[in-house]
């Protein structure tokens, strides 16, 4: 059934992004996704009638969006069928073959805003991918959508699979309860209160290091981007180190990010953006829907040359910014820089994105029936932000991925924060051990 209501503030902005985008002959294709290898027979018809019970119990994978209104039409579309790829000459050709199809752009005005891509290579194997528009979908809802599709497969292929849980809180009802919030005396105090905290940084906070050219008219699809590992041991030691400060193993990752961007910045005040996933609703286990946004953390370092001084300061401005994590970031920056909403940052702002270990442990390890998986690297897109840092905890440690502006930053400034960082961390593990 159609449902039609005011698009939420992060549609709003990413739309116009989008919008933006287009106008300059660029495609970023800001999907969420989750690529597998499947190991065992699959039954892909079996599969395709899953899917399409998916994607009518999730409604807003049918969506569509009228950018000019900012309306959200949630169930417009008829379900599809899932996308069935032939295999190549090589697993190369087949692992390109799946990412073309990962990246094709969604028709953002009638839907749907989702597809089921595979790719048989044998029997015995088949390349997978989940993909939905980040317009409706963030990363911790693609395990809940992998949990109902599995759920679904086994039921439609016979496997004897446990009732799915009802969606006791529909993302559009989180989106229009988020509106008429926002909306409020109270929401609009908050945002009041937030953007006079934030006054002289701003919510897009300008945060430009060692390196930074000052360009004015940066390609944002010019980027480039590298990986670091954390090893398990120094994992453990900086969580051992955290616990007497009642803070964790990935705050202190944050804080030495702000302690280098201050050295390569000799900047008083230093801001990131913190990116939440508003999960503090218990009904939003049972759904999906784009709940991430971000908040705006500042700290200033030099006021604190003793390492566990500026851990506690640190600390406070954590759980100050966290307090009014639910006022969406879109609805700041229409408060502090109206402008800057729906476009792309023209300031060199810096991200801080972790993804701790429970937040893919949510809906359990992934299990479909009579077959085992595991991953397939497929990467898409690219970020709003000058530099961008996303922190992947697992079992063996913390894996983290860098991404820049080349047109603002050199591969060898942003490793310069990165060596920063990690020389910090290093030595906070040996000086705070308890």
């Amino acid at each position: 059934m159609r449902e039609t209501l005011q698009a939420s503030w992060n549609h709003r902005h990413r739309l116009g992004q989008t919008r933006e985008d287009a106008e300059r002959g660029v495609f970023n294709p800001h999907h969420s996704t989750l690529p597998l290898k499947l190991h065992g027979p699959l039954d892909l018809d079996a599969l395709n009638r899953a899917w399409h019970a998916m994607q009518q119990r999730h409604p807003v994978l049918l969506s569509g969006f009228d950018t000019d209104a900012a309306l959200w039409h949630v169930g417009s579309a008829e379900p599809q069928d899932i996308v069935r790829l032939a295999a190549g000459a090589s697993e190369d050709d087949d692992l390109a073959a799946v990412r073309a199809a990962v990246i094709e752009p969604f028709d953002l005005e009638s839907g749907p805003v989702s597809r089921l891509v595979v790719l048989p290579r044998s029997p015995e194997e088949t390349y997978f991918a989940m993909v939905t528009e980040h317009l409706v979908s963030d990363g911790w809802s693609l395990n809940v959508l992998i949990r109902d599709l599995a759920a679904l497969y086994g039921r439609e292929s016979g496997a004897r699979v446990p009732d799915l849980p009802a969606i006791e809180l529909p993302f559009q009802e989180y989106v229009r309860r988020q509106n008429l919030a926002v909306e409020s005396a109270a929401g609009q105090a908050a945002l009041t209160r937030v953007a006079a905290r934030l006054e002289g940084i701003g919510a897009i906070p300008a945060m430009p290091i060692d390196g930074f050219t000052g360009a004015s008219d940066i390609r944002y699809e010019e980027y480039g981007e590298f990986t670091r590992r954390l090893p398990q041991q120094l994992c453990r030691d900086l969580t051992a180190a955290a616990r007497p400060l009642r803070m964790t193993g990935l705050n202190l990752m944050h804080a030495a990010l702000h302690q280098a961007l201050f050295q390569l910045s000799d900047r008083p005040t230093v801001a990131t953006t913190l990116s939440t996933a508003n999960r503090e609703l218990p009904g939003l286990h049972h759904t999906a829907g784009w709940f991430a946004s971000k908040t705006v953390l500042a700290s200033e370092p030099g006021r604190f040359p003793v390492a566990r001084d500026y851990l506690h300061h640190f600390r406070e401005r954590v759980l100050t910014t966290l307090d009014d994590s639910d006022l969406p970031w879109p609805a700041l920056i229409d408060r502090m820089d109206p402008e800057s909403v729906g476009r792309q940052a023209k300031v060199p702002y810096v991200t801080f994105n972790a993804r701790p270990i429970g937040m893919r442990r949510t809906v359990g390890e992934i299990a479909i029936p009579g077959v085992r998986t595991s991953p397939l690297r497929v990467s898409v897109g690219w970020h709003d932000a000058a530099i961008a840092t996303f922190w992947d905890e697992d079992e063996d440690g913390i894996t983290v991925s860098v991404m820049f502006k080349t047109d603002w930053y050199s591969a060898a400034d942003v490793l310069a924060l990165w060596n920063t960082v990690d020389t910090l961390l290093h030595r906070w593990a040996a000086e705070l051990r308890p």
